[in-house]
């Protein structure tokens, strides 16, 4: 790697993770449509962002399946859904116990209402392609990705799947960063001041009056310097964590 040299580079060549952790209330009401608003704006700019958890899909799966741009899309997406629940039936494991006590503390009262909030993070474009788990990312646009709502799995996976970064939301809060930058934004600023050491972006705002776009225009600046080398939190206080997809139970 000494011999490597920094090189200009485009928007269009970065891939992004989109992912959640220690949801709470407000997940869905700030940072979680701050992410949409960013995936939708890469895209635009011929980007690619990534969506996972597929268990925090069930419930809001229809409005995934109606945004796919063809019928080989849909099948795979009906697929994706369908196969893990068959997966947690297949372990005797509850589909819908879902939200986690920390989520329902945090305000989230039913699955729905979680998976509504984490589908949020996709924006509106629609679904191009379908990975199963461990496969890389082929084409660009919003992708959809097989893996389980556990942080570390699901974090692991889209770095596998090509992502330079992954993009956290968290309300309840998590120190958790993986092998590549995990950029955390909180949904709320109590959040945010409390832990700034974990916290790379305040969205709470949006509930105190910064406007939709001046909080986006602020959060792309932030993921332009981090791609040209600002260390992360996760990076700065070198948390990088790896977990494998195992045989047996994750959620």
């Amino acid at each position: 790697m000494r011999h490597d040299r920094r090189e200009p580079g485009r928007l269009s060549e970065l891939k992004f993770g989109l992912e959640c952790g220690g949801s709470d209330g407000l997940s869905g009401i700030t940072a979680n449509p701050l992410l949409g608003r960013f995936s939708d704006y890469a895209i635009a700019n011929g980007g690619t962002t990534v969506l996972t958890e597929v268990p925090e899909m069930f419930g809001a799966e229809r409005i995934l399946m109606s945004r796919c741009r063809d019928g080989e899309t849909f099948g795979k997406t009906v697929d994706m859904i369908n196969d893990f629940k068959r997966y947690f039936i297949a372990h005797q494991q509850p589909i819908y116990e879902n939200p986690s006590p920390g989520n329902k503390a945090g305000g989230i009262t039913t699955l729905e209402e979680k998976s509504l909030g984490c589908t949020q993070k996709a924006g509106l474009s629609q679904v191009v392609d379908v990975l199963k788990y461990g496969e890389r990312l082929r084409v660009p646009g919003l992708n959809l990705l097989s893996a389980p709502g556990n942080d570390a799995v699901a974090t692991s996976a889209l770095a596998g799947a090509g992502c330079h970064m992954v993009l956290f939301s968290t309300g309840r809060g998590t120190p958790y960063g993986g092998f590549v930058p995990t950029v955390k934004l909180a949904t709320n600023s109590e959040l945010a001041a409390k832990k700034p050491h974990w916290i790379d972006f305040d969205a709470g705002g949006l509930v105190h009056g910064v406007a939709m776009e001046t909080l986006l225009s602020r959060f792309i600046d932030l993921i332009v310097e981090i791609a040209n080398g600002r260390p992360a939190r996760n990076e700065t206080n070198d948390f990088r964590e790896l977990a494998i997809f195992k045989s047996g139970v994750t959620l």
